[in-house]
């Protein structure tokens, strides 16, 4: 059965339609069923129960909103009936609460990855490297025309393939009506298959837009997103 609903968090007083809903439509989640009083289109939202005006909205586990109007269990939320609320941003104030989520499914589960030296697996071997100020984005840019050819990771460009062929078709005088019925060769895009480090799958250049003349708090926060990004499985190193 296709599931037609969805619940954030366990604590929201909101549900997400996967798909179009109806007025009348009775649906189920977690055993607990609700009947729908207005259409709900895909992705939008409608209340779980009955909410007063001045009701917080709750998604994700934290507060997003307060009702202007009273809106009935089963209603669809709109700006017309919510505005934006937020607690303040203390840790007192915010639910960071975390329900662990049931993985036994996966418990004897395997993928096609290895583990690394320092204990993490991984799923793929890229090398990344990462400007800590956007003011490097031009260094980064640099480096990888000069090293993802150099090094065996370049690919060739379907796109600049079929431009080429527009070009040699125009060339020999065909109209316009003669070059949009043309059908154009479509290639591969194939990766050089000698590489420097036969063990690496790429180099990666993440370039960014933050880091320069900013305050010590964006600066933490981009620290953390980097480090963050960096620690994914696919990464193998990280230069800044």
């Amino acid at each position: 059965m296709v599931r037609k609903i969805i619940k954030v968090h366990p604590q929201d007083n909101v549900m997400v339609a996967l798909t179009d809903l109806e007025a009348g439509d009775v649906l189920t989640h977690d055993e607990a069923q609700y009947l729908l009083t207005t259409t709900v289109p895909a992705k939008h939202k409608f209340a779980t129960v009955d909410l007063p005006k001045g009701s917080e909205v709750t998604m994700y586990g934290v507060l997003v909103g307060k009702t202007v109007t009273d809106v009935a269990a089963g209603a669809l939320l709109t700006t017309h009936n919510l505005k934006h609320a937020a607690h303040d941003f203390t840790t007192g104030e915010r639910r960071t609460e975390w329900p662990k989520p049931d993985v036994s499914r996966w418990e004897n589960k395997t993928f096609n990855g290895y583990h690394r030296s320092d204990g993490r697996v991984g799923t793929a071997n890229y090398w990344l490297v990462v400007p800590m100020v956007f003011c490097e984005n031009r260094n980064l840019e640099v480096l990888e025309e000069a090293l993802v050819n150099n090094l065996g990771y370049g690919k060739s460009q379907q796109y600049q393939s079929q431009a080429k062929q527009l070009i040699d078709i125009y060339k020999t005088g065909q109209s316009v009506e003669q070059i949009l019925q043309t059908d154009l060769k479509v290639e591969d895009i194939q990766q050089a298959k000698h590489r420097l480090f036969p063990n690496v799958d790429g180099v990666k250049f993440l370039k960014h837009t933050g880091g320069c003349g900013g305050t010590r708090d964006d600066a933490q926060a981009l620290c953390g997103l980097l480090a963050g990004i960096s620690r994914t499985p696919m990464w193998q190193g990280l230069l800044c």
